[in-house]
């Protein structure tokens, strides 16, 4: 079987979650067998044409040029050239910006991961909300078969005809991190007695209401993320307080795994994505979690940590601080979670389930 990936930006993951599926899953195929080639961006700061086995396949991509339209063009120009390849199965990653050109999906063998409620994140709004949930409809249309990474993402897709299969993101687990205080010294970070927030600096993802909770607490704070927004900027200059450490975007991943490691609490605000990739890699690193009170984080978390619904309850579950005894035993039972049921092995093995189950 010959399998396509189109729709992120490609591998080695230099991005977000897309793409670092795509780098852990294709690799996992190629062993079982399979001939995999994922599509990567031109301007990509990794300049090979193999990963671990799988080929990968530069195609122009004009956003530095277009901005946002550029991406549709890169989904164009990626779709037309896996129409001309010897595929067998295409999975399509996500629909925001490809969604437009499903018209040129061939359905017989296109699997599509339909990632979050895109059309109800407060960045897209008025008529890019319509248009995403008219793409949502042609991408669903277009498929064989659609992926949900949360079981609450397939009750929402059970509106459309085309078949579902539920398949989670998946996460690895850490244990610890060599000399891990050491490496926080080292980037002027907190080791000690501090929360932290890892995440897009976007409405949906209520980081207003984490920092302002921080601030009430009068606890200390990391926010890893980009801040340089107009929407970054506008929370930095709303809380300028120096309990709140704004770090810029982190993408070592041992100092981000040191971070988790030692926080008191990870605080977690995603509210219309499906399984987030940051939940699971902070429930990897045995952190405990205080996550947005909705059905996505609560079935990910499976009843570990705790669920707030606004900055008044985040601000009154900062104040707590959970006993070592208590703590170890969530953060041993986090890390089982993510091996029992949000492992990369058995993610890929999914997926290839799906592929065949379309042959």
């Amino acid at each position: 079987m010959k399998i396509a990936v189109l729709g992120s930006r490609g591998i080695p993951n230099r991005y977000g979650g897309f793409e670092e599926m795509a780098a852990q899953t294709a690799p996992l195929w190629v062993k079982a067998g399979y001939e995999v080639v994922v599509y990567t961006v031109s301007d990509h700061p990794g300049k090979i044409s193999e990963y671990k086995g799988v080929t990968i396949r530069h195609i122009f991509n004009p956003e530095k040029h277009l901005g946002l339209a550029g991406q549709f063009v890169y989904d164009l120009l990626c779709i037309i050239d896996a129409r001309r390849q010897n595929f067998d199965v295409i999975l399509q990653l996500g629909y925001t910006t490809s969604g437009i050109w499903s018209f040129l999906w061939p359905k017989h063998k296109t699997v599509t991961n339909m990632d979050g409620l895109e059309h109800q994140r407060a960045k897209y709004s008025g008529v890019l909300s319509l248009f995403l949930k008219w793409s949502e409809r042609r991408a669903a249309k277009r498929s064989k078969l659609l992926i949900a990474d949360n079981p609450e993402i397939a009750n929402y897709l059970s509106k459309y005809k085309t078949p579902i299969s539920t398949i989670a993101y998946g996460s690895k687990t850490v244990q610890e991190v060599p000399d891990v205080k050491a490496l926080l010294t080292r980037h002027n970070l907190p080791t000690e007695n501090f929360h932290l927030h890892i995440g897009r600096i976007q409405p949906d993802n209520h980081v207003f209401e984490i920092l302002d909770a921080a601030v009430c607490a009068g606890e200390t704070l990391v926010a890893v993320g980009d801040y340089t927004t107009r929407y970054g900027r506008k929370l930095k200059a709303t809380f300028p307080e120096k309990n709140i450490i704004y770090t810029g975007t982190i993408y070592d991943k041992d100092l981000l795994n040191a971070l988790r490691t030692q926080a008191t609490f990870y605080l977690h605000g995603h509210s219309v994505g499906g399984t987030n990739p940051a939940l699971l890699e902070a429930m990897g690193s045995g952190a405990m979690v205080l996550a947005h009170d909705n059905p996505f984080n609560a079935s990910v978390l499976g009843g570990l940590g705790a669920l707030w619904k606004d900055e008044a309850d985040l601000t009154a579950l900062l104040s707590k601080r959970p006993a070592t005894a208590l703590r170890n035993e969530q953060a041993r039972l986090s890390r089982e979670r993510i091996e029992a049921h949000f492992n990369w092995t058995d993610v890929a093995q999914r997926y290839l389930q799906a592929f065949n189950s379309i042959k």
